[in-house]
């Protein structure tokens, strides 16, 4: 037996291949920075002397992480690929110490290297990422749907649509209207479904203390699920306050890149929930610390998304169905749903509603080639460092 895990240890990485790549939404999505019709990402794709191909993906933002597509690549190229090329034994924690070291940042470049090693160590082993990460204690979890910053009108028909597809959870784009229409939104929607759905309200940074104050108070009495992300400045102390003065839990999202955010967030009692996205946060092990340093101080944790292709969307997944200080709401893995092409068959395990955890090892989740190939803007190979 131990020679067989000295076998299905890591072996060199000897190929690296890298995709910048874009698609179009189905449809519009009305966000606090304006409306994004396409989306971009930086796909990695490592193969090892032994000829196991691992996957990764990062999915950058300015407006939050402060990365983009170019900042990704060029790092991918100069610094992390060439690490993991040089390595003879590049398991996924040591290639993370050894990048976090060299360089203090782009935490979305380093997440998709991450991912591609959990995949690959995890068919070398034929097991889960999330065995590699303590083992699954769920096998699927519910899933929400967004709607754009609007009016209850225009939320009614897709909430119609989507419940009838099993979804019971939205989340209520924010920070663009008045507030007292987004007070009234509220309570339309309330009025309307009752029990029957969760929502979720998210400002997107959008709004100002006193607007913060004014929206929380005018929905004092909801059954909101929680409020995410509702200043734009002065966030760990704001959110403190805000925090102290209203019942409803308020989450943290733009505000916690790495574990120093979660920790000082978590230090000032300034939310009740993480959001987390595995992307942003740097890759399922780092986001699995944000996590565990949630659980230390009584935070729950809700998995949100960037846009998505679906590699990300199935590391979040491996990392979640481990995690035991989840928030009762459905989470973010809609996002291949709302893309016009995704090549991989993630949305596959999107059903009636909920999400559920693919059988297949490492990620678990099937990549075609060729589809990748057609949408890159641009791409680089590097091969072994000597």
């Amino acid at each position: 037996m131990i020679e067989k895990i000295r076998s299905a240890a890591m072996a060199p990485i000897i190929n690296a291949e890298v995709f910048e790549i874009e698609a179009k939404l189905c449809t519009p999505y009305k966000l606090t920075e304006g409306v994004l019709v396409a989306t971009q990402a930086v796909l990695v794709k490592l193969t090892d002397a032994d000829g196991t191909v691992g996957w990764g993906e990062a999915n950058p933002a300015e407006t939050v992480d402060g990365e983009t597509p170019a900042g990704v690549m060029r790092v991918l190229k100069d610094t992390l690929v060439p690490v993991v090329l040089g390595s003879k034994e590049p398991n996924p924690g040591t290639i993370d110490a050894r990048v976090d070291q060299l360089l203090p940042s782009h935490l979305c470049a380093k997440g998709a290297v991450t991912m591609a090693l959990l995949d690959i160590l995890g068919k070398r082993l034929n097991v889960s990422v999330a065995t590699l990460l303590g083992g699954a204690i769920r096998r699927s979890l519910p899933v929400l749907w967004p709607l754009s910053n609007g009016t209850a009108e225009d939320d009614i028909p897709i909430i119609e649509e989507r419940a009838g597809q099993g979804f019971s959870s939205f989340m209520l784009k924010m920070g663009t209207s008045p507030i007292a229409s987004e007070i009234k939104r509220v309570a339309a929607l309330e009025a309307r479904y009752g029990e029957r759905v969760k929502l979720i309200a998210d400002a997107n940074q959008g709004w100002s203390f006193d607007q913060a104050r004014e929206f929380l108070a005018g929905i004092a009495g909801s059954r909101i699920a929680f409020v995410e992300e509702p200043l734009a400045t002065d966030v760990i102390k704001g959110m403190a306050d805000l925090s102290r003065e209203s019942r409803l839990p308020l989450s943290a999202d733009e505000a916690i890149i790495d574990l120093s955010d979660a920790a000082e967030l978590a230090a000032a009692e300034a939310t009740k929930i993480f959001s987390i996205k595995s992307s942003k946060n740097g890759g399922p092990l780092r986001a699995q610390r944000i996590a565990a340093a949630a659980e230390a101080f009584g935070i729950n944790c809700y998995m949100n998304s960037m846009i998505e292709f679906g590699i990300t969307q199935a590391a979040s997944l491996q990392h979640a169905v481990t995690v035991r200080n989840l928030v009762d709401v459905g989470h973010a893995y809609m996002s291949t749903l709302r893309l016009v092409e995704d090549p991989t068959d993630f949305s596959s395990f999107v059903r009636n509603g909920f999400v559920h955890l693919p059988e297949r090892p490492g990620l678990g989740v099937g990549i075609d080639e060729a589809h990748v190939r057609r949408l890159t803007t641009t791409s680089f190979v590097l091969g072994p460092q000597r």
